[in-house]
C-alpha cells in the first residue's frame, strides 16, 4: 500500500516551493526526507524557528473504505464528534513511543488556557476555515468541514496551528489521487491560497 508519510512529504515539498516563490517567507519543514519525527519534536522545531504559522499535513484513514473527503482541524480539548475523537487518538498514538497518558489531558488544558489567552485558537480557526474553503474548491474532494480535536502535534506550538487531512488513503479512489502529481499540486495550491488569505487578513488587522 501507499505510505502516508511519503505522500505528505511530497505535498509539503510542493507547498514549500509555492510559498517561497510567492510570499516573502521562508518555510521550515519538520522533515525533508523519510525519517520519523516525534509529535513533540515537530512543535519544538516550529518554536525554535519562531514560526509565524504551523501547518501539519496528513492523509486520513478509516476502517470504512468508503470514507472520503478533506477536513481541516484546529486545537480543542473536546473533539467535534466521535469520529474526530477516534482520529485524534490514532494520530496521537501513531508510534509506539508516543502513547498518550491520562495526565496529558491536564497538560493540554494548561496549554489550551495559554493559547486561548493569546488568541491563537481564534486565529487557528480562521486559518483552518480559509484552507478548507480552498481545498474544497481546488481539489474536488468532499468537504468534511472544519473541526476541532485534541491533536498532540498542535498543542505545543506557539502560533496559529492547523492540521490538514488531505484525503483518505484508506479509500482506493482517493489513494489513487493522492499518489498523482496533479492532485498533490492541487492540495499544495489550496493550502497556499488559504494561508496567503489568512496572512493578508492577519497582518492587516
Amino acid at each position: 500500500g501507499t505510505k502516508e508519510k511519503t505522500i505528505t512529504l511530497e505535498i509539503a515539498l510542493k507547498l514549500k516551493a509555492i510559498i517561497e516563490r510567492n510570499l516573502p517567507y521562508r518555510v521550515q519543514l519538520t522533515r525533508e526526507e523519510d525519517v520519523d519525527v516525534s509529535l513533540e519534536k515537530r512543535a519544538a522545531i516550529a518554536n525554535n524557528y519562531k514560526a509565524f504559522v504551523f501547518i501539519s499535513i496528513h492523509a486520513n484513514g478509516s476502517y470504512r473504505k468508503t470514507a472520503q473527503g478533506s477536513e481541516t482541524f484546529f486545537l480543542s480539548l473536546n473533539a467535534t464528534d466521535e469520529e474526530t475523537r477516534r482520529l485524534a487518538y490514532m494520530e496521537n498514538n501513531s508510534t509506539d513511543l508516543e502513547s498518550i497518558q491520562s495526565d496529558n489531558v491536564d497538560d493540554i488544558k494548561l496549554i489550551l488556557w495559554d493559547m486561548a489567552q493569546s488568541s491563537y485558537i481564534r486565529q487557528s480557526s480562521r486559518l483552518a476555515e480559509k484552507i478548507q474553503t480552498k481545498l474544497n474548491t481546488l481539489s474536488g474532494t468532499l468537504n468534511r468541514g472544519v473541526k476541532q480535536a485534541p491533536f498532540k502535534v498542535l498543542t505545543g506550538v506557539a502560533c496559529p496551528a492547523v492540521l490538514v487531512e488531505t484525503a483518505f488513503i484508506s479509500n482506493p479512489r482517493e489513494e489513487k489521487n493522492l499518489i498523482t502529481d496533479e492532485f498533490q499540486n492541487s492540495i499544495a495550491q489550496a493550502v497556499y491560497l488559504g494561508l496567503a488569505e489568512f496572512l493578508d487578513e492577519y497582518i492587516n488587522q
